[in-house]
C-alpha cells in the first residue's frame, strides 16, 4: 500500500525528482485527512485551518515553509483523492494505536474548533476511526480529550 500511495503523491502532486521520505508521506495522509475535514461542510473555515496548521506545526515540528508546503500538498491531494483509504491505509499499517487516536483527537478538535459540528464533519471523523480501526471507545475518548483541549464543557 505505501508503495500505491508514494506512486498516488509522486503522479498527482510531487513534481519530477522531488521524493518524499516514508514519514513524509504519512505526514502528507494526516495533513490530506485534516484538510478533507476543514472542508467537508462546503467551506473552508480560517478558524479550522488555522487550528489544523497548529497540530501540523506541534505534532510533526515543521518550519514555517515545510508547513506551508506540506497544506500546498494537502490541498492538491484532497481535490484528486478519489475515497479515503488511499491516506487511511498507510497511516493504519505503520502508526500504532496511540498515534492513530492522537489523529482522531486532532480531527476532532479541528471539527469542534468552531464550538459547532456539522453532520459532515461528524459523519467523516467517524468514518476515518472506523478506517484506523478504531472503536466506538476510541473515538468517544478521543472528542473528550479535544473537548479538554478546546476548554469546552458540553457538546
Amino acid at each position: 500500500m505505501i508503495n500505491s500511495l508514494r506512486g498516488f503523491f509522486h503522479k498527482k502532486v510531487v513534481d519530477e525528482g522531488d521524493q518524499l521520505s516514508e514519514e513524509q508521506e504519512l505526514q502528507l495522509a494526516a495533513a490530506t485527512l485534516m484538510y478533507e475535514l476543514v472542508r467537508s461542510d462546503g467551506s473552508t473555515d480560517k478558524l479550522e485551518l488555522g487550528y489544523m496548521a497548529e497540530i501540523l506545526r506541534r505534532q510533526f515540528n515543521l518550519s514555517n515553509e515545510n508547513l506551508d508546503e506540506l497544506f500546498q500538498l494537502a490541498e492538491k491531494s484532497a481535490a484528486d483523492a478519489t475515497d479515503l483509504h488511499q491516506f487511511t491505509k498507510a497511516i493504519k499499517n505503520k502508526w500504532g494505536n496511540a498515534k492513530r487516536m492522537k489523529l482522531l483527537e486532532n480531527l476532532w478538535v479541528i471539527s469542534l474548533a468552531d464550538e459547532k459540528i456539522d453532520a459532515h464533519e461528524r459523519h467523516l471523523v467517524r468514518k476515518i476511526a472506523g478506517l484506523l480501526y478504531l472503536n466506538e471507545v476510541q473515538i468517544v475518548q478521543s472528542r473528550e480529550n479535544a473537548k479538554r483541549t478546546l476548554n469546552i464543557e458540553d457538546f
